[in-house]
């Protein structure tokens, strides 16, 4: 007769663990793992046989023993073991030895997360469409004490989606728009890889109490890592200094939204090139198929200076910030009424407005559109007659 085999030793039985013994296993509380489980990828599996039971969550045996060897697991531990510290020197109401002990407490880095995730730099453009869509809905939030959103990841978020901006701009790697209810679809073509994005219009957010915050907020904690690592090879591309400096007096005069407050340098040498790209080593071996180049450099060619020689004034009712990114994109200037500049600026060739006729002041010398000529222009890659899109048109 034959050994007997205990159950659940051997088989498909190892093969998968519940989500409760798998917390058990790495010594963390709910709330730990499945940051953990975010920040490093992994997600539940659904096995054949529901060995433990069939309303439970099931994770890879295999998964749970690659959590084990994180280091940032100890960072947890280390760090709910300071929290527990300072919330006794709290009810000690011994509030300054509280202050510096929180100012001291540990911290970790998700560098190596990314790196690991994506060891080429492809690889991390062609998985940028999560994280832009994440971090431009942040952009536009209010911070909110309730949902435990603060005031710095908000204005965090709103400068790596400038940046990212600034880019596809000075690139001309925009192609296409659409408008839709949602918010602005863009799609941009990133050495050979396309991009698609979704940016919310620029309107007071009313934000749901059913939905979970804290998972978004460790979903954005890694792609603001990862922004910031794509963003820095986008700019070295350009051999342009990473991050952009942000022009203070005209932020002052303009809003923070405007991509002329930011402030675009050259690299000056190799050393300094070198020390950057240290820091933010993800690998270059991204696919360098000649035939995507020369379509790429076609296209660029071609209809990259759509509105070039072309001046825009933007209305205060059509949707600024979007115009002005597209405008931009294609070579074209956006103007829109300040302290020094109005309508009747004579460098003025095109009108954006969505008024009714009867309210506007038609002046001699420039065309008045619709915002949507914009847009069809950009997607039709020419420019479309301006008639058809005249301010009160409704069949466009």
């Amino acid at each position: 007769m034959g050994k007997k085999i205990k159950k659940g030793t051997k088989g498909e039985a190892t093969l998968y663990m519940p989500r409760s013994k798998a917390i058990r296993k790495l010594q963390l509380t709910l709330k730990d793992f499945r940051r953990l489980c975010i920040l490093k990828g992994v997600f539940p599996r659904e096995p054949r046989k529901k060995l433990g039971g069939r309303n439970k969550t099931y994770y890879h045996t295999k998964d749970i023993n690659y959590l084990a060897h994180e280091k940032i697991l100890q960072k947890f531990k280390d760090m709910k073991l300071a929290m527990k510290k300072y919330k006794k020197y709290m009810r000690k109401d011994n509030p300054e030895k509280a202050q510096k002990f929180k100012e001291n407490m540990p911290t970790y880095s998700l560098n190596h997360l990314v790196k690991e995730r994506y060891p080429t730099f492809v690889d991390a453009l062609r998985d940028l469409d999560d994280p832009l869509c994440l971090v431009n809905l942040f952009a536009v939030f209010q911070a909110h004490k309730l949902f435990d959103i603060p005031n710095d990841k908000v204005q965090v978020c709103a400068k790596l989606a400038k940046e990212f901006d600034l880019f596809i701009i000075k690139s001309r790697s925009l192609r296409k728009v659409f408008l839709s209810i949602k918010g602005i679809y863009y799609q941009a073509d990133i050495q050979g890889q396309t991009v698609t994005w979704i940016v919310p219009y620029h309107f007071t957010q009313k934000l749901p109490a059913e939905v979970d915050y804290r998972v978004m907020l460790t979903f954005l904690e890694f792609y603001e890592t990862m922004l910031k690592f794509v963003n820095f090879k986008l700019y070295s591309s350009l051999n342009l200094k990473y991050p952009p400096k942000i022009n203070v007096e005209l932020e002052a005069n303009l809003d923070s939204f405007s991509y002329n407050t930011l402030l675009l340098e050259n690299k000056e040498n190799a050393l300094e090139t070198e020390i950057q790209n240290e820091k933010y080593r993800i690998s270059d071996e991204f696919n360098k198929d000649e035939t995507v180049q020369q379509m790429n450099s076609k296209y660029n060619n071609a209809h990259a200076n759509l509105f070039q020689g072309l001046v825009f004034f933007c209305n205060r009712e059509v949707p600024r910030y979007s115009l002005e990114f597209v405008i931009l994109s294609f070579g074209g200037q956006v103007l829109y009424d300040t302290d020094t500049v109005n309508i009747s600026d004579k460098r003025i060739t095109h009108v954006i407005t969505d008024r009714d006729p009867k309210f506007l002041q038609i002046l001699p010398n420039r065309e008045y559109i619709q915002p949507q000529w914009v847009y069809d222009t950009i997607n039709n890659q020419m420019l479309l007659p301006t008639q058809d899109y005249a301010p009160g048109k409704v069949n466009i």
